[in-house]
């Protein structure tokens, strides 16, 4: 009788264990595939932005392509940015003047890294309505921090804060719209003022 009631109570450890950490591992899996998912749907959709620096707000419009990000600042100064997992091009209308950069040289490698790829450094969090990303690395020297929340329900993605150095940007999105459709002349990284 014994050694059947060590049994018992073995099992009935491994038992609580199992209950304890096997939903976690299952309600982490789940939000990771949530999340892949959303950013996956994320190709033909748009989004308002407010984007504060601490001393500026800049407010906009991002579409989302399949292989390209379209950035359109509107307040206070008229910018396009136009962005993939290689190359953007950075369009200043007022001045009429458009620069291209290397992508793989700053930090947005990782937003695209983000959208296609399921490894996170730290699994997502879950905090009340909000799913949380965080990660951080160094890039030319420069310590970045980066976290983005997700509302939880329906998944939306609402604020990305970048930490670089010592500055910090916050972006807010809302006015959310998922039936967007865009020729591929929408994501051109041609200067538009090239002939002009």
């Amino acid at each position: 009788m014994l050694e059947k009631d060590r049994f018992l109570e073995k099992t009935s450890y491994l038992i609580f264990l199992i209950l304890i950490f096997f939903p976690s591992i299952l309600v982490g899996e789940t939000t990771i595939s949530k999340i892949l998912n959303y950013n996956t749907n994320l190709v033909n959709s748009s989004a308002q932005f407010i984007q504060n620096d601490g001393t500026e707000i800049q407010e906009g419009k991002i579409y989302f392509g399949s292989d390209r990000i379209k950035i359109n600042y509107k307040y206070p100064v008229n910018l396009t940015l136009i962005l993939s997992e290689r190359k953007g091009v950075y369009i200043n209308h007022k001045i009429k003047e458009s620069e291209y950069f290397n992508t793989n040289k700053s930090f947005i490698k990782f937003f695209f890294k983000l959208l296609k790829n399921s490894k996170f450094k730290e699994k997502p969090k879950v905090e009340y309505n909000y799913i949380k990303i965080y990660d951080n690395f160094i890039l030319n020297d420069v310590y970045y921090q980066i976290t983005i929340l997700y509302e939880n329900n329906p998944i939306k993605i609402r604020k990305i804060i970048i930490l670089e150095d010592n500055q910090n940007i916050e972006i807010s999105f809302f006015n959310h719209n998922n039936l967007e459709f865009f020729d591929k002349k929408f994501f051109s990284m041609v200067d538009p003022y090239l002939n002009q």
